[in-house]
């Protein structure tokens, strides 16, 4: 098995969040609503901080998985600060923008409106 083991309590917060679909959406739409307003649109803020959060919080693996610049990565990363208000640097901040991207993703936003 050449896949990584993932243990059932990894995903807990899925059921969580797909248990209560109106309160999901609600964070979606008041945490990331904001980054509509950007250039593009919502979805290369949402991919970024997917990156952002996948790498560990890692600017420069972040930034190697999106082809981009550590510097443009981190002006993303201020963008998203600006728009939304959540620091995504910032732990507390990191967790509700962590789980909105979740719910976003579970949800299919910015695709489907919610």
């Amino acid at each position: 098995m050449d896949d990584p083991v993932l243990r059932a309590a990894y995903l807990l917060v899925y059921p969580v969040l797909t248990r209560d679909r109106q309160a999901t959406a609600d964070l979606v739409r008041n945490t990331l609503g904001p980054l509509e307003r950007a250039r593009g649109g919502a979805q290369p803020l949402i991919d970024t901080l997917s990156a952002y959060f996948d790498s560990g919080c890692i600017a420069a693996e972040a930034a190697r998985r999106l082809s981009l610049s550590v510097r443009a990565l981190t002006y993303r990363l201020e963008r998203i600060h600006k728009l939304t208000g959540s620091n995504p640097a910032d732990a507390v901040h990191r967790y509700t923008l962590q789980t909105a991207v979740i719910g976003a993703r579970l949800l299919g936003w910015p695709d489907n409106q919610v």
